[in-house]
């Protein structure tokens, strides 16, 4: 700015155009993604009714609205060096209305912070291909789609290189903070080819933070451990993974939970506990595709002698009958002994389905659903359990339409 004949000039002009040159040569386009589903439902006795989707599957078997919502951006980019800002929020309604709050301590609806972190390329000399991250993030999730199973996540709070050339595969290494007020660290070599297939190994050993006064008062924080091997395989043009996972002390009871490793259970009581998984997608014809898993897991714990085994098989098969449209049937069976308690979960599902392509993975969808759900049930002394449903049922008809998307 100049001063002339009491006239003041400002000669800004030549600035924002530089500074606008920068930013474009700097900053990527920003990226919108995320997940939702929602929709309308009821049952043969009142409301829409549910349980637990990793136990026999989740289509027809969801009962709120749920979404994820995310930014990111690339905001750096130069001499092979890029930064990059991505954040997340979450929120879930109960589904039963117009205006449901997400505030905080209602009822109706929750809102999270997901996702918040920076991730950075090219800065480490010795390995110039990693990302080097920090901040709350979704970390490397291994699940399986059609239950909803996350049976790998660290994801919370935590830092780390990720992808490190090392031979045939790639080495990450992360701390991160889970659930259970513990830190972990995680360290995985993913990529080692054995004929046809790919093997990944992964190694997570967590304490937890306690306070100085939850040590006086007795807290235990003992160190767990749980390791994980995952072997894919590409099967009928689509893939097959073989799971195995063997939890120890705090990371054994979530073997039995459908856990995933960002929670801890009992410490000091020798607690172990593994579990054995197959799952994949396959296409057997251009019209067919399923998805499907069976699941085997056991704990044991010596102290509390709180012993639970469970199985699981579920499937999803589609016949597409254009790319647009397909008939979904879904089937899921649940059987699990707690010392002496059964609990035995069926499910099945048929759906007629619109989805934006033929691709079993196609999203956005819209589908219409009749689905029966069963429970057999009971405690350790032989006394049915089974009546969970309203008016204590022990099987219950959902119908309804249901939209699912992520882009």
């Amino acid at each position: 700015m100049r001063h002339n004949n009491n006239k003041c000039v400002f000669r800004i002009a030549p600035m924002a155009t530089a500074l606008a040159a920068v930013m474009a040569m700097n900053a990527g386009a920003v990226e919108w993604h995320g997940y939702a589903r929602s929709g309308i439902g009821m049952s043969d006795d009142g409301d829409q009714q549910c349980v637990d989707v990793k136990t026999v599957g989740r289509l027809g078997n969801e009962c709120e609205t749920y979404a994820e919502l995310g930014l990111a951006q690339e905001v750096y980019n130069r001499d092979g060096k890029t930064f990059k800002v991505e954040t997340m929020l979450a929120y879930k309604t109960d589904q039963t209305g117009d205006y449901e709050s997400l505030a905080a301590g209602d009822d109706s609806g929750d809102i999270a912070l997901r996702q918040m972190n920076v991730q950075a390329k090219g800065l480490l000399g010795f390995a110039p291909e990693a990302t080097l991250w920090a901040g709350k993030r979704y970390y490397q999730r291994h699940d399986i789609h059609h239950i909803d199973f996350y049976y790998w996540d660290i994801s919370g709070p935590g830092a780390g290189i990720e992808g490190i050339d090392a031979g045939p595969g790639k080495v990450s290494i992360a701390w991160t903070n889970g659930y259970s007020n513990q830190n972990t660290l995680d360290l995985r070599y993913a990529g080692l080819p054995v004929g046809s297939s790919t093997l990944e190994l992964g190694l997570d050993v967590a304490k937890p933070e306690l306070t100085d006064a939850e040590k006086d008062a007795g807290s235990k924080d003992d160190i767990s451990a749980l390791f994980t091997g995952e072997l894919s395989t590409p099967v009928m043009s689509g893939f097959n993974k073989v799971v195995f996972q063997y939890g120890h002390e705090g990371f054994g009871q979530p073997m039995r939970d459908f856990g995933s490793g960002n929670w801890l259970g009992g410490l000091d009581q020798g607690g172990k506990g593994y579990r054995l998984i197959d799952w994949g997608v396959i296409k057997p014809s251009s019209q067919i595709e399923l998805g499907y898993s069976a699941i085997y897991a056991n704990f044991e714990d010596d102290t509390l002698k709180d012993d639970r085994s469970f199985w699981s098989v579920s499937a999803r098969p589609m016949y597409k009958w254009t790319d647009h449209t397909r008939t979904i049937l879904e089937v899921g069976y649940f059987d699990a002994d707690d010392d002496g308690a059964e609990t035995q979960l069926s499910k099945i599902t048929l759906a007629q389905a619109w989805s934006a392509g033929p691709s079993y993975w196609a999203r956005p969808e819209i589908r219409i659903f009749v689905s029966s759900i069963s429970n057999d049930s009971s405690d350790a002394s032989g006394k049915d359990t089974s009546g969970i449903f309203n008016g204590g049922e022990d099987s219950v008809i959902n119908f309804g339409v249901q939209a699912e998307a992520w882009w």
